[in-house]
């Protein structure tokens, strides 16, 4: 019974931390969008760092949303799937904070020098909002900690799964003698 109890309250916590998870991705993407429309506005080249930052959520993103409806109904097979796909959100969290971390904690200066153009007088263009990218980079941090946590959750449900068939295993043969 409390193996029951155990599981249930693991996957509540973890379908709260899908939701949360799925919509952090969602606002990288909205954020990262924003970042790189307002460059190609003005036919700025797009960094291939946020381009992949942008890829990188809309898989989190998606696995997020079929990771919150397989948390329901969880199987051994795919709680050992969903554990091995959050481990690798985590790793792509980590490289998405890596790729935004030089421009998060930036100065206004030398983001400006980045995507400002000078032209001898004065800098011309248009400056995207530097707070998207710190947004990006803060959704990114927690990512890592929720990934980390729900794969946790999973491989713990995993094992309350193992040894309760463990456990019905043995009160079956201890029956049968």
């Amino acid at each position: 019974m409390a193996d029951h109890l155990n599981e249930a309250l693991l996957k509540l916590i973890s379908l709260f931390l899908r939701i949360i998870q799925f919509t952090l991705s969602l606002v990288i993407v909205g954020c990262m969008s924003q970042f790189l429309s307002t460059l190609s506005e003005h036919d700025s080249a797009l960094p291939q760092t946020h381009v992949a930052v942008l890829a990188i959520s809309c898989v989190g993103a998606v696995w997020s949303l079929v990771a919150l409806l397989l948390t329901c109904c969880a199987g051994k097979i795919i709680l050992e799937l969903e554990t091995t796909l959050d481990l690798l959100c985590v790793g792509m969290s980590i490289a998405q904070a890596a790729m935004l971390s030089k421009e998060a904690s930036c100065t206004r200066t030398s983001f400006w020098e980045t995507y400002m153009v000078w032209n001898g007088e004065m800098w011309t263009g248009y400056l995207p909002d530097r707070r998207l990218v710190k947004t990006c980079f803060g959704c990114a941090v927690v990512a890592v900690v929720l990934f980390a946590s729900t794969s946790m959750m999973s491989w713990a449900v995993w094992m309350i799964k193992k040894r309760h068939q463990r456990s019905e295993m043995n009160h079956h043969r201890h029956v049968q003698k």
